[in-house]
């Protein structure tokens, strides 16, 4: 895949401070999100007008050198997920995401004057802020899924928030099921492994973020099937 890291370094190198206004986005969320993370996706397409709005609004915002790690994580994943509904809801009825052909790298979302895909997201600009936490506010939309956030990340909560989401999921029985002896994960685990220094360092970020049993060098891991059909059960 052809690097995109020369087009945002040049937009955010000569961008210029800009202010984001989350309260279209927030109400969004929480005329569209249930209280228990899922997207209402037959009301999402009667009003999907007002999404277009937002994702063109998100568009319009170029991220510059003068932002926080903490400002650019908050930005990107409240892009990401409102562009991934946007993506799915513009093929819906479908039983999964899965169903639109490359889903994750068709580059179709507008940003900085040109094109780009999920896949360039998440693996070129939030994976490069070092930081684990944000696989488990992505939203994928499926059941095996981190839940949707039903209000924006905003700059300033965001460190706390992606702590919560973290452990929200961990502690999620149906996404893993943590044990000393045996542990079965998410396959997000293994899917973004790389993303850890090694297992002692995944090991500890799961101790860290569970809630219950502990894990250790010793621990048989399992990684749990991903299903990824459409997250609608209420």
């Amino acid at each position: 895949m052809k690097s995109i890291l020369p087009l945002l370094l040049f937009v955010c190198l000569n961008g210029f401070a800009q202010t984001i206004d989350l309260t279209e986005y927030n109400e969004f969320l929480k005329d569209h999100v249930s209280s228990k993370g899922v997207v209402n996706f037959d009301k999402v397409l009667k009003n999907i007008d007002e999404l277009n709005k937002i994702t063109r609004s998100f568009s319009k915002i170029s991220p510059n050198s003068s932002w926080s790690k903490s400002e650019k994580k908050a930005y990107w994943i409240n892009f990401y997920n409102a562009n991934i509904i946007k993506l799915l809801v513009e093929h819906y009825p479908i039983k999964s995401i899965n169903y639109v052909q490359n889903a994750f790298s068709i580059k179709v979302i507008d940003y900085a004057g040109g094109k780009i895909s999920l896949d360039d997201v998440e693996h070129e600009i939030l994976r490069k802020l070092e930081d684990p936490r944000i696989h488990f506010a992505l939203y994928s939309t499926a059941m095996s899924s981190p839940i949707l956030k039903r209000t924006a990340y905003e700059s300033e909560s965001v460190e706390h928030d992606l702590g919560l989401a973290t452990s929200h999921f961990l502690n999620d029985p149906t996404k893993n099921k943590i044990g000393p002896s045996v542990s079965k994960l998410s396959k997000t685990f293994q899917w973004y492994k790389d993303d850890f220094a090694s297992l002692a360092d995944m090991i500890n970020f799961i101790n860290k973020h569970s809630g219950g049993a502990k894990i250790n060098a010793k621990t048989k891991i399992v990684y749990m099937d991903y299903n990824w059909n459409l997250h609608r059960k209420i």
